[in-house]
C-alpha cells in the first residue's frame, strides 16, 4: 500500500511544491524511487512470512478463520502482483484495481485477525 500513496503523495502534494522546496522535492523522490524499486521484493518476502506463519499455526494447531481469510487475500494480492508483473504488464488494467482494492481489504483482515 506504501507503494500507491506515495504515488499519490507525490501528484497531489509533492509535484505542486514551488522550485524552493527543490532540496524537500529530491528527497522525496529518492525515497518514493526506492519504495517502488523494491515493492516486488517486499511482496515476495511478505508471501513468505505469511506461509511460513500458517504453517506455524498448522503444525501447533492453532490455525484461525480470520487467518485464513487473510492468507487468502495476501495469496490472491500475490498473484495478481506476479500476473500484472509478468504476464499482462498493463499498468492500468482491471487487475491493478482489484490488486489496490484487496491491499486495503487485507489490511482490515490482519487487524480483525490480530484482535
Amino acid at each position: 500500500m506504501l507503494n500507491y500513496f506515495v504515488k499519490v503523495i507525490n501528484k497531489r502534494y509533492i509535484s505542486k511544491l514551488g522550485k524552493e522546496k527543490k532540496q524537500m522535492i529530491d528527497l522525496y523522490r529518492k525515497l518514493m524511487k526506492l519504495i517502488i524499486k523494491y515493492h516486488k521484493l517486499a511482496g515476495t518476502i511478505a508471501i513468505f512470512t505469511v506461509l511460513t506463519h500458517f504453517i506455524i499455526a498448522f503444525s501447533s494447531g492453532r490455525i484461525s478463520i480470520t487467518g485464513i481469510v487473510a492468507a487468502s487475500f495476501m495469496v490472491i494480492i500475490f498473484f495478481l502482483g506476479v500476473y500484472g508483473a509478468f504476464i499482462n504488464k498493463n499498468r492500468k488494467g482491471m487487475w491493478l484495481k482489484v490488486h489496490r482494492t484487496m491491499a486495503f481489504v487485507l489490511l482490515l483482515a490482519v487487524v480483525i485477525h490480530i484482535i
